[in-house]
């Protein structure tokens, strides 16, 4: 399997904002929070990270969920990051917690367990469990609409 590369780029646009480009097109422009001298009102780029999280995650329940037939009508997944500051020499995440919401075409006791099955090798397979291991928690959890 080849290996994957990723790029963005954040460009400074004034003070502490930063403009977000991927692929050459804007999305979003960033500042840190207010408790780190950024403005409120703009998106942190952690949020950002948690969305991309979020996303990936998604993703990931969809392509094991096609593979085993499980047919979605709706797919939502929130990312939760925790992160302990203590300076700004010393910022970690301390946790990640993915909320994930599903609807299935055909809400059956049988479509639930496929469902859940793909949620656990949707964990087992997650590449930020695989890459951080336990160092960093990461917890999940699925929930049917």
């Amino acid at each position: 399997m080849p290996e994957f590369v990723f790029e963005g780029t954040a460009n400074l646009k004034s003070g502490t904002e930063c403009d977000l480009t991927v692929k050459g097109k804007h999305i979003v422009t960033v500042s840190p929070p207010p408790e780190f001298g950024g403005k409120e009102g703009y998106c942190v780029p952690e949020e950002i990270f948690a969305a991309a999280l979020a996303s990936c995650m998604n993703t990931l329940f969809l392509l094991i969920a096609k593979n085993s037939n499980l047919k979605l009508k709706n797919l939502e997944t929130k990312a939760i990051l925790n992160m302990n500051a203590e300076g700004m020499e010393k910022l970690i995440f301390t946790n990640i917690h993915f909320n994930m919401k599903v609807r299935l075409e055909k809400d059956t006791e049988w479509e639930r367990k496929k469902a859940n099955s793909v949620f656990e090798i949707a964990q087992k397979i997650c590449p930020l469990r695989q890459s951080w291991g336990e160092n960093v928690p990461i917890t999940f959890e699925l929930n049917f609409q």
